[in-house]
């Protein structure tokens, strides 16, 4: 009989926490959550106050652990509840406890930012009691998603198409995706010119001048052609001379150490490591104790901590390199008390840890993070900043440069810009000196045009997200995701395109249901959530109230909804009515005959592309075996097939041979092939029905929240 029981949420954190306990304590692992709302039932009621259904996470795994869990509680005299420290963890906490009827005289709970021996010891000499202001406002999020979700997603079902979704997150960030898409749509270009003269110092230098010095690209000096062409003929002749040189010294802070945006932007930007990617990496390295809790608003750092990254800074740097900076979160609802997300032992530097990280993943990230902890403590960037007017023929070309005096935290960590920021290229300049003639080697003159905004990448989306108030750590990548997963956004070349389905829906609830899109509504319920946890605010009347006007929303919207629809200046080939543009099941707009409604007969329509243009049906030069019409080429649900061209009136699709995968069957020999069923594709054996063999796919790993 084992005296203590500690409960956690993954098997990774179970085998490390195991290390540091001793054999009177058995650690399990619950798998994650143990509980949800129904999946069939809406399992919110409000009467005076709110109930909430639950009911056990029917996941094979699940069901397993918590069986385990029910048993080995009944033979301890302790239950240590040790799940993540956030509203998260302690709904995990809690629901573990409820599930399996823990007595409260018997369960202690801990949480810890880091798993190490000192943290973790330290937690269990102080416990606590599960804090039900997070519990609530896990479930206040929880109930306001159920909400939006189970009284919306119906709507979008009938109007739009099958398994769509809107969410009080997910549709405000899709609508950050559509607003910049229509941004660029609306963008007009500016032309605009510069000149660049290449210019050489009697001792040999050469170096690049710029004119015009300074340009509004929105208004430009040189705004065709023309005026660069004839700024450069009045210039050719020179003289080149140096009027002025401006010489100062600048200062370059390093940065923060990582939060969970920051990180995530900065893993996208340097290791091009998607959201998702990063959060799954994370929590391998946290859960093996090498690093603090990934998710997190803070960029705090203990006094212990400081003290460590000073002593490792000195150590390896030298002392001049040392230079202690406490740092405080500006992020719009930062909450929960956490640390940065630093290494958990700090003198564990990269090469340390080589045989201990698992993959190259956890290396890279193990290093970026090692690193901008480090250069978070350690002195400034210096370096000497040069800025040169040259004037010829009362024009003014200008040549800056700059020189690092002291490396300072570059020694250890170069910070880039994020993907959509234009850093100013600054090169070595030769010697000299106010009243200097140069030499003219080259005068070119280039043309430029403004651009769009650029759409955003899962790195700058976040970080705009964070700075709307739209979302929490946790709720970052899982967002991300489902925007992908429900076909609203695709990436392409890491940059996130809206789909014709994501705008469709977007429009849709901008009509209808503008305060689910609307930025500032979602970053209020947020706050509202941030003081539920605190403790200032109910969950009750948040829910109850939310409840009840969005639901009385719904009722008024429902029937004004409709499938999208607008007109075009076309007419039907067939019966002469006018054509309408109606969006289709499949994410793509399609030209239909108004009379479709009014006369069942006339149903003539055509497919368009994404673009817009008619989708051109291919024939394939074969008879159709039951109609004789030609059979053609087409696009469906399920992807390209071949079949009549007499559709509807012949539904005669041709069935292609099933493509072998080039293994055999282990039960009878026969080649397997592949073949798609009502769930998707599968590979199946060719003897099929006389052998109904299916091989079972490996199970995919669950990327992190």
């Amino acid at each position: 009989m084992t005296k203590n029981l500690i409960i956690v949420e993954s098997p990774a954190k179970a085998k490390t926490i195991e290390k540091y306990m001793g054999k009177e304590y058995k650690v399990l692992a619950s798998m994650g959550h143990v509980r949800d709302l129904p999946k069939s039932d809406f399992g919110i009621e409000c009467n005076g106050d709110v109930k909430i259904k639950y009911e056990p996470i029917k996941r094979a795994s699940a069901s397993k652990a918590v069986t385990a869990i029910r048993k080995a509680a009944k033979e301890a005299e302790t239950v240590w509840l040790a799940a993540d420290p956030d509203r998260e963890g302690e709904s995990i906490a809690w629901h573990v406890a409820q599930l399996v009827k823990l007595k409260p005289e018997m369960t202690k709970r801990v949480s810890f930012n880091e798993i190490t021996k000192k943290a973790v010891t330290s937690a269990f000499e102080n416990p606590r009691d599960i804090d039900m202001n997070l519990v609530d406002a896990q479930q206040a999020r929880r109930a306001v998603d159920r909400i939006v979700g189970y009284k919306l997603s119906p709507l979008l079902w009938r109007n739009v198409g099958p398994n769509l979704s809107a969410g009080r997150v997910q549709s405000a960030a899709l609508l950050l995706v559509v607003l910049r898409e229509r941004e660029r749509r609306a963008f007009q270009e500016t032309e605009y010119w510069d000149i660049t003269a290449k210019l050489a110092t009697k001792a040999g230098g050469e170096f690049g001048a710029f004119y015009p010095p300074s340009q509004k690209k929105d208004d430009p000096e040189l705004g065709n052609e023309a005026a660069a062409m004839a700024v450069l003929e009045r210039v050719r002749p020179g003289p080149w001379t140096v009027k002025e040189i401006r010489k100062n010294e600048r200062r370059q802070k390093p940065p923060a150490p990582f939060k969970t945006s920051t990180l995530q932007q900065k893993a996208s930007t340097e290791l091009s490591f998607p959201v998702w990617k990063t959060m799954k990496v994370a929590q391998t390295l946290y859960e093996a104790g090498h690093i603090t809790y990934m998710r997190t608003d803070s960029i705090n750092l203990s006094n212990d901590a400081l003290g460590e990254i000073g002593r490792v800074v000195e150590t390896q740097f030298g002392k001049e390199y040392h230079e202690v900076r406490k740092f405080t979160a500006k992020s719009k609802g930062a909450q929960e008390a956490h640390e940065a997300i630093r290494p958990s032992v700090l003198a564990n530097t990269p090469e340390d840890l080589q045989g201990a990280l698992k993959s190259v993943d956890e290396v890279r990230l193990y290093t970026l993070i090692w690193q901008r902890t480090m250069a978070s403590q350690m002195a400034e960037a210096v370096y000497d900043a040069t800025s040169v007017d040259i004037e010829t023929n009362d024009a003014i070309f200008r040549a800056t440069g700059k020189v690092l005096k002291f490396d300072g935290y570059m020694r250890v960590y170069l910070e880039h810009g994020d993907d959509d920021d234009q850093e100013e290229v600054e090169g070595l300049l030769p010697e000299l000196s106010e009243g200097d003639v140069l030499d003219l080697r080259s005068l070119e003159p280039a043309q430029h045009f403004t651009q769009p905004p650029p759409r955003y990448t899962e790195a700058t989306l976040v970080r705009e997200m964070e700075n709307q108030g739209i979302g929490r750590p946790s709720t970052y990548s899982p967002t991300i995701k489902t925007l992908q997963d429900r076909d609203y956004v695709r990436v392409e070349s890491r940059r996130l395109f809206p789909t014709l389905r994501g705008e469709v829906v977007t429009e849709l609830l901008e009509v209808h249901f503008n305060e689910v899109v609307d930025l500032q509504f979602t970053a209020r319920m947020e706050e509202e959530l941030d003081e539920i946890a605190e403790g200032s605010k109910e969950m009750a009347p948040i829910v109850c109230n939310f409840l009840s006007s969005f639901t009385a929303h719904v009722e008024e919207q429902k029937d004004k909804m409709s499938r999208p629809e607008r007109p075009t200046d076309k007419t039907c080939p067939d019966c002469g009515r006018p054509v309408v543009e109606k969006f289709g099941k499949h994410g793509l707009w399609f030209l239909s005959c108004s009379g479709w409604s009014e006369d069942p007969q006339c149903k003539w329509s055509q497919q368009l592309d994404e673009e817009g243009n008619p989708l051109k049906i291919e024939g394939t030069g074969e008879k159709c075996p039951e109609c004789e019409s030609e059979l053609v080429a087409k696009v469906g649900r399920f992807g390209p097939f071949v079949g009549c061209s007499n559709y509807p009136t012949c539904k005669y699709i041709k069935k292609e041979p099933p493509k072998e995968t080039g293994e055999n069957c282990p039960q009878c020999g026969n080649p397997l092939v592949e073949k798609r069923g009502r769930f998707g594709p599968f590979t199946g054996c060719s003897n099929y029905p006389e052998c109904k063999f299916i091989k079972k796919k490996p199970k995919k790993e669950k990327e992190p929240a």
